[in-house]
């Protein structure tokens, strides 16, 4: 029998220990050892003190089942997505306004690379999505009573339709489908496809094309809409919903076909790194899944169940001195990113601020089941904290990687000789990224390097290609 404890989590790794000091010219702060975010020699997955931090429902699912690396990858990153969706009543204040831990996510891979490992997340919302179609059911039944009893009551007004309860949206929908579907869910749902043909073609078709939807849902914009058939006019306040896609990158191009596309700044992308050996797919060890997964998915209901029942929303914020490291941090990003890219990565940059901002809340509110210690006020905890940028630091380099992939003007030509300088210049590649490290710029390093400052935007690639 597979257990799952909801105690405390018990020794983690030390984060506060020796550090590593980043400097540069404008800015100066200490970076824990471990979190690395300008290391760009280490593998391009998530560093190890990731799994090491997680609150325990995550962590032990990580280094204690999952048995590959593409595994764990896929489950995490498919679990920020799914988790994002099933913790209500949880917001914080960020950039004018209060908003919540919904996230966008996207693996992408090669045909056979793992992606399927993803439905071990999906299992996490299961149970939520099958309690709300049960709910559904009993209100229809209910419901088809109650216009049995108009039928023959003389006088009698037929009951209103109830709303079609669920948790996963489907992704081949209209516009107007998808509408209703979130104003009958109060705006909550989760779009989760591993194809993501599915929805690209939906987007394709002129009643299909909600993506200005998924634009203004990222940021809880209240969307309108207007059905024809009962003269109503509808409004979702701050709708709250995630979105969980993987698919091979010819498939990422229908969906989003160019840089310049709104989606691309509000997904976090990763990309599994293939293997050419043949999976064991007898391996025993494996037969707890299933089990294990189901059981996990019980204990996120009844987080989701607690913080339903809340009356009022709990408030999320950072400590003072990490809204200070905050801060410094993106602020250097996006001078460093500008001064390559100009403003097509402005966008990308701030939206990984706030995306850092959902992760640290959606692991300090499991943290805060996990020890027992809910409050109206959850402060952020410094493991969560510092976890939330060593995962946000791995995600940059991934969509950096895709900026170079997307169209957009003289990309494919760029990225194409700037691919094969990297294969050819490995030494000059080393001697940049050490560079890199001991804080020099990259107009500096192409200088150095390269004998010209103004090639900085091929140490750029150099340093950030996966």
């Amino acid at each position: 029998m597979v257990e799952i404890n909801n105690g405390h989590a018990g020794s983690m790794a030390n984060l506060n220990g020796k550090g590593m000091h980043h400097e540069d010219k404008a800015f100066n702060f200490t970076i824990p050892e471990g979190t690395s975010l300008n290391d760009t020699e280490e593998a391009p997955g998530f560093p190890q003190e990731v799994y090491n931090s997680l609150p325990k429902l995550l962590r032990q699912a990580c280094l204690e089942v999952l048995k590959e690396e593409a595994e764990r990858e896929a489950f995490l990153v498919g679990a920020l997505g799914v988790v994002s969706g099933i913790l209500p009543n949880i917001q914080g204040f960020y950039d004018q306004d209060f908003t919540g831990p919904n996230l966008y996510v996207y693996i992408l891979a090669t045909y056979g690379t793992g992606k399927g490992f993803l439905k071990f997340a999906k299992e996490l919302a299961k149970p939520i999505h099958q309690q709300k179609r049960e709910r559904a059911a009993q209100a229809l039944e209910e419901y088809q009573i109650e216009l049995e009893e108009s039928k023959n009551g003389k006088g009698q007004a037929p009951p209103p339709r109830p709303g079609n309860f669920m948790l996963f949206l489907p992704a081949n929908n209209s516009k107007t489908g998808l509408l209703q579907l979130l104003h009958e869910n109060l705006g909550k749902g989760i779009l989760f496809e591993t194809e993501t043909d599915t929805l690209a073609d939906a987007l394709a078709t002129d009643y299909g094309n909600f993506s200005d939807l998924l634009r203004k849902a990222f940021h809880g914009e209240t969307t309108t809409f207007y059905r024809r058939t009962e003269q109503e006019y509808r409004e979702i306040e701050k709708p709250a919903f995630s979105v969980v896609l993987s698919s091979t990158f010819d498939q990422l191009i229908k969906l989003i076909p160019t840089i310049q596309n709104g989606l691309y700044s509000r997904f976090l992308f990763y990309q599994l790194q293939g293997s050419r050996e043949f999976r064991n797919v007898f391996n025993r060890e494996k037969e707890v899944y299933p089990e294990y997964f189901a059981k996990l998915g019980q204990e996120f209901l009844k987080i989701h169940d607690e913080l339903e029942a809340l009356p009022e929303p709990l408030q999320f914020r950072l400590q003072p001195h990490q809204e200070a490291q905050f801060v410094t941090l993106f602020d250097e990003w996006k001078h460093e990113l500008g001064e390559i890219t100009g403003a097509d990565l402005d966008g990308m940059v701030n939206r990984l601020g706030l995306i850092t901002f959902r992760i640290a809340m959606q692991f300090t509110a499991l943290r805060a089941f996990e020890n027992g210690s809910l409050e109206d006020t959850l402060v952020c905890d410094e493991i969560d904290f510092q976890n939330a940028l060593r995962i946000v630091a791995t995600l940059r380099k991934n969509a950096i990687d895709i900026y170079y992939k997307l169209p957009r003007p003289k990309a494919n030509k760029e990225a194409s000789e700037l691919e094969k300088e990297f294969m050819g210049k490995a030494e000059q590649v080393a001697l940049c990224r050490q560079m890199k490290t001991q804080g020099l710029t990259y107009a500096e390093i192409a200088e150095a390097v390269l004998n010209d400052p103004k090639k900085k935007s091929k140490v750029f690639y150099w340093l950030n290609k996966q």
